[in-house]
């Protein structure tokens, strides 16, 4: 695990739910975490993304983050919660299905590292959006 990945997961998972709330059929696609602190989300849609404003995105995740939501990881049987989630990505030999629940903001599958409270996240910054295929656009941000 990089250092700060479970910040900039969970930081994702802010953004995702923010834009997924303005754009009705905007779905991840993936995430990715290259550097220390810095990474990516992908989205399709058809709307274009580029058109959102930033700053505005920047603002409303970071007053997420302010709020020190506790986040809360727990294993369930997939059976449990394949009607409330799209597990479409997760193979059907994976039974036990963690979800990652940022208080009263978020809920999704996810396997990886995450923050035990929003504020441990620190200042989320929103460097780009861009096109990169029909359909799907790119988030670049950091921490």
């Amino acid at each position: 695990m990089k250092p700060n990945e479970g910040r900039l997961q969970t930081g994702e998972h802010i953004l995702a739910r923010i834009i997924e709330n303005k754009i009705n059929d905007a779905k991840v696609v993936i995430a990715r975490f290259g550097k220390e602190n810095e990474g990516s989300v992908d989205f399709s849609t058809s709307a274009d993304l580029r058109t959102l404003n930033l700053e505005e995105l920047e603002r409303e995740t970071n007053e997420i983050i302010k709020k020190e939501l506790p986040v809360y990881k727990k294993l369930f049987k997939r059976e449990e919660v394949e009607r409330d989630f799209d597990l479409s990505k997760i193979p059907l030999s994976v039974n036990e299905i963690r979800i990652v629940e940022i208080e009263g903001f978020d809920k999704r599958p996810c396997r990886d590292p995450h923050v035990d409270n929003t504020m441990e996240i620190g200042y989320f910054k929103i460097t780009k959006a861009e096109r990169v295929g029909k359909d799907r656009y790119r988030f670049l941000f950091k921490i």
